[in-house]
């Protein structure tokens, strides 16, 4: 058994030589079944997480239909007064019940008011409203119902939900 050199010297030469094989690259699936358990766990926390903002949606939306009735009372009227203070008072029943909101007037019901929300309301400015709600033929002036639109506008934005209605 001879060998011959040359021809051994020649077939390890580099000229010989080929690229390396690469392997096919491993795909995503079949995926292993933890990828399965954490994909369905991050679906079931994105529909919580959607069933939740649709349900605060739709439970804010007497606040949104309130805010969109009190930018109907723009005219300057004993009437619209009047009306912007029944719906102060129904955005209550809303929230707090009939029962618990229906008895409260005067001081009372301001004093509701400023505690459930970031309203507050001046000793004369109370009396302005009692005025109205009272008194024949008075009527507020320009500042007194831009006051009193902007009170209502920040009780319905900012009174706490009551969870037990």
């Amino acid at each position: 058994m001879s060998v011959d050199l040359n021809q051994t010297i020649a077939d390890a030469s580099l000229d010989n030589l080929h690229d390396i094989i690469v392997p096919e690259s491993i795909g995503f699936f079949p995926m292993a079944e933890g990828w399965f358990a954490l994909l369905l766990v991050l679906l079931a926390l994105l529909f919580h997480l959607l069933w939740k903002g649709w349900s605060t949606y739709k439970a804010k939306q007497y606040r949104r239909e309130a805010l969109a009735e009190l930018d109907n009372y723009a005219v300057i009227s004993k009437e619209n007064g009047i009306a912007m203070l029944s719906l102060a008072k129904r955005v209550a029943f809303v929230c707090y019940g009939r029962k618990d909101v229906a008895p409260l007037s005067k001081h009372s019901w301001w004093d509701f008011m400023e505690k459930h929300s970031k309203v507050k309301l001046s000793d004369a400015f109370r009396n302005s409203l009692k005025k109205l709600l009272y008194e024949k033929d008075y009527m507020l002036n320009k500042q007194e119902n831009e006051t009193l639109k902007e009170s209502i506008k920040v009780w319905i934005h900012t009174h706490k939900e009551d969870k037990n209605v």
